[in-house]
């Protein structure tokens, strides 16, 4: 083998170990993420993995570390149009990140060790969502005041109700969340 297609071969691993970490992070939280379970799912042996990390925790914390990173925001759109991309993004980072497990292990703080590192990922997550209202805010589309923290809470907290409830946000999720509550944060109507 080439040292290219050892190179391959190593992503390839690589990508399917965090992918079953993330996977078993999202359905059974971090109780449910061991080296076994990731071989298991990934297909990939035991040892691959041992050579790789250390141990459960440098696992979970590679996996967490590979899933906090921000997306780049279109440009040319209105501020609706991204305001439901973000939620886009968001949905499918609850589908494909979050889920019941994590969710769980935040609310009971199961895991201690990686909550905070769990939280972070969501925090940096929402980073994005709160500087572009911000700055819709500022640029006058949004209302003035609005308080952008609480917008976030609210809109993040509807992909969560989704999840606890039982199912994950579908793709009409975002427009029915925006008819809802666009008219709470646009601008009142000015008469004249």
């Amino acid at each position: 083998m080439t040292d290219r297609e050892v190179d391959t071969a190593h992503a390839g691993a690589d990508a399917r170990i965090v992918a079953a970490t993330l996977a078993l992070l999202r359905d059974r939280g971090p109780g449910g993420v061991n080296v076994e379970a990731v071989a298991a799912t990934s297909g990939v042996a035991k040892t691959t993995i041992y050579r790789r990390y250390e141990d459960r925790e440098a696992l979970l914390a590679a996996a967490i570390d590979a899933a906090t990173t921000e997306v780049t925001l279109p440009s040319g759109m209105s501020t609706y149009d991204t305001l439901h991309w973000l939620l886009g993004a968001a949905r499918i980072r609850v589908q494909d990140i979050v889920g019941r497990g994590t969710v769980a292990a935040i609310l009971i703080d199961d895991g201690a060790p990686f909550t905070e590192q769990l939280r972070d990922m969501i925090r940096m997550r929402s980073h994005q969502l709160v500087a572009f209202l911000d700055e819709a805010v500022a640029r006058g589309d949004l209302r003035a005041g609005l308080d952008v923290k609480l917008v976030v809470s609210v809109l993040l907290g509807s992909a969560v109700g989704q999840v606890i409830r039982g199912g994950e946000p579908d793709e009409e999720w975002a427009d029915r969340l925006l008819t809802l509550l666009w008219p709470a944060l646009t601008p009142p109507e000015t008469t004249t």
